[in-house]
């Protein structure tokens, strides 16, 4: 089968690689749409711990059921599924806290999703293999897991209904929090953002679009709220000077998420005022939990959340590395690998 194989910073092939075999607790999935990430493109510039060469990137996708183990139950060959790239294990003291996305034991995927088969092991199975209700289209359902991952940072912004969230960025991730917060009835999101197609995008999804250079945003926030400033700042820019911004403009007792994941051994200045005083919680987000996979496909499904509409680029699995720098140069928003049409 081929693979897009990733073999170090900026160096990627498309390859021969073998077919995964199963057993019999195991099924086997053809990729039919896998979508490129933030993750992808950082691994593919500068290395990634996680992802040591040569091996598969991508972990956001969705197929048709190839293969089905003798001891498997609830799947046969034919179902159109979205799979989680990790579940938890559910029994860890992390687990046990409600803190499944930081899980210490979490099974997964063996191999990334930029080829044509992939083999889903039982605990993903169980807990992260979802079926695509009708008529809902592969590169949604691979659009599943960017989405929990938003779900889970909102969660972490303890937002209240009819609140003001400011988003910093509006590229794939700033826009589906946006469309994720305003259906689960915020009063207004707020974008900020430089590159004018992002910041169109974020008009046209209902956000108030704010170019910072041609706009005071502070100026802004505070029209928007009555001078009360955002009740949560989800930074999704992965800068320190992103983050030690956004403590401009949070309201008392509000919320800023480091969403955006920064370098490790970043040091960012916090007002220590701003926390005591103003009790403004600093937090951050990362990954997702099996609950929340789960629900990014309900509201899809249901309509509440059209993520497609972020796909700009749609390419065969053979242009992987086109598609990886068309995001690293902002030329796309969201690119989608598939295969066989």
């Amino acid at each position: 089968m081929k693979a897009a194989v990733y073999h170090g910073p900026k160096q990627m092939t498309i390859e021969e690689v073998p077919r995964p075999t199963i057993g019999p607790e195991e099924i086997l999935v053809e990729v039919k749409a896998s979508g490129i990430c933030g993750t992808d493109v950082k691994t593919y510039l500068r290395g990634h711990r996680f992802f040591q060469p040569p091996c598969i990137l991508g972990h956001e996708f969705a197929g048709v059921v190839a293969e089905v183990g003798s001891q498997v139950e609830g799947f046969q060959v034919g179902d159109r599924v979205a799979v989680a790239p990790y579940v938890p294990c559910g029994f860890c003291p992390l687990c046990q806290a409600g803190h499944y996305e930081l899980c210490q034991n979490k099974s997964g995927v063996a191999s990334g999703a930029f080829t044509e088969f992939v083999a889903v092991p039982k605990e993903v199975i169980q807990r992260g293999t979802v079926r695509l209700p009708k008529g809902m289209s592969f590169a949604a359902g691979a659009l599943a897991e960017p989405v929990a991952c938003v779900l889970n940072g909102l969660e972490d912004c303890r937002l209240e209904l009819g609140a003001t969230l400011l988003i910093m960025g509006a590229g794939p991730m700033g826009l589906l929090a946006a469309q994720a917060t305003l259906a689960q009835g915020a009063g207004q999101v707020i974008v900020s953002e430089y590159n004018e197609a992002r910041l169109a995008k974020a008009a046209e999804i209902g956000a108030r679009a704010v170019h910072p250079e041609k706009e005071d945003l502070l100026e802004v926030i505070k029209q928007a709220t009555g001078g009360a400033l955002a009740q949560a700042v989800l930074v999704c820019v992965g800068t320190r000077e992103a983050v030690e911004e956004a403590q401009r403009y949070v309201a008392p007792g509000g919320v800023i998420n480091m969403f955006g994941g920064l370098p490790s051994g970043t040091a960012v200045s916090i007002d220590a005022g701003l926390i005591h005083y103003q009790q403004v919680s600093l937090v951050g987000s990362f990954g997702f939990t099996h609950i929340q996979y789960r629900r990014a496909v309900q509201l899809m499904a249901g309509g509440r959340l059209d993520a497609e509409r972020l796909i700009t680029h749609t390419l065969p699995l053979e242009e992987a590395e086109r598609g990886i720098n068309l995001s690293v140069e902002q030329r796309a928003l969201k690119v989608m690998l598939v295969n066989g049409g």
